[in-house]
């Protein structure tokens, strides 16, 4: 996985070098229509390289002089072309190539060290590749219904459901819109059905569009991932666990439905610890009570869930059973 991503990552690079070198091509050409006197300017910038050559291997010994007239040309000439662009409604910089990453030219390194922008694609690409496996898919907060919530006291609870549930999506949509990988983890809980994994990747959608790199997926998938690349390197693959810690936010859904083992109980731990000490961003949704997330994960993980995360609580009835009777009912009818 590793490999196709950094291999795809090269690839989108050598399409931003194209694509660049193809607009400067279509801006020259279109200037050396309209502005030809534009495209004198550059044949004169173009000589003063040749001179300066010239200048340079002649060994001649006003050499510091001739250079310096040189150089003085071309900064004449470099405005010259800047205020005919300029005054003809274009911009300054408009037959420059124009690359996306101004720091290596989207070539991808600085020197002999990856540019930060393929360190980026790499990551984004890897991310995608675990998420394409993934049983979930992406959504929006503006399917999620607020009307499957009563709008009627509920004495339980203590509070109106509907009314509740809508501060809670409230909450969602703006950490979704103010994130930032130092974010505050998140916490959602309740009984299954309540909306917890709509909500949550519709987070991920949102952090998705403006950037980031998410990693998003049942946490029994996940799991059950890293347990084979642990037991079974053999197999190829591998680099699940580093790439959950790294992603600028994880979602973990369904926290609890995952086989418990030993193995399992451990990397769950691993996973929140390094990522809470990394202050990156997690988000769990859970239909376990607290006494049963203790009695699976320890009161220590718990603790520091509890303390550390936003906890957000879901109320309401199943939303699934509702669809389910309204679709017989509509069927009887």
């Amino acid at each position: 996985m590793k490999n196709e991503a950094v291999a795809k990552a090269l690839q989108t690079l050598k399409q931003r070098q194209l694509a660049a070198r193809v607009e400067q091509s279509q801006h020259l050409e279109e200037i050396a229509q309209k502005l030809p006197e534009v495209m004198e300017v550059r044949a004169k910038l173009a000589q003063t390289s040749v001179q300066l050559s010239r200048l340079i291997l002649a060994h001649q010994e006003n050499v510091e002089e001739g250079v310096a007239r040189i150089r003085d040309a071309n900064l004449a000439l470099q405005a010259e072309e800047k205020r005919l662009l300029r005054e003809n409604g274009y911009p300054e910089d408009y037959l420059k190539l124009n690359p996306v990453c101004s720091l290596c030219g989207d070539t991808g390194y600085q020197g002999d060290r990856r540019c930060r922008c393929l360190e980026g694609l790499i990551r984004q690409n890897a991310l995608e590749g675990l998420n394409r496996v993934s049983s979930l898919r992406l959504t929006s907060f503006d399917s999620f219904n607020l009307s499957y919530y009563s709008d009627k006291y509920d004495p339980q609870y203590k509070v109106v459901p509907r009314e509740w549930m809508s501060q809670v999506l409230s909450f969602c949509k703006s950490y979704a819109e103010q994130f930032t990988p130092n974010a505050k983890g998140i916490l959602m809980f309740g009984e299954t059905g309540l909306g917890k994994t709509h909500l949550s990747l519709s987070i991920a959608s949102e952090v998705i569009s403006r950037g980031y790199g998410v990693a998003y997926g049942s946490t029994q998938d996940f799991l059950r991932q890293i347990e084979q690349e642990h037991f079974h390197p053999e197999n190829g693959g591998g680099g699940t666990l580093d790439q959950l810690l790294d992603a600028d936010l994880l979602i973990l859904d369904d926290l609890g439905a995952e086989f418990s083992t030993q193995f399992t109980r451990t990397a769950v731990y691993n996973i929140l610890n390094t990522r809470l000490n990394r202050e990156k961003p997690t988000i769990l949704s859970t239909n376990l009570t607290w006494p049963e997330m203790e009695e699976r994960y320890t009161s220590r993980v718990v603790s520091r869930v509890y303390t550390m995360f936003t906890c957000l609580r879901f109320i309401g009835q199943d939303i699934r059973q509702i669809k389910a009777k309204q679709k017989a009912a509509g069927g009887a009818g």
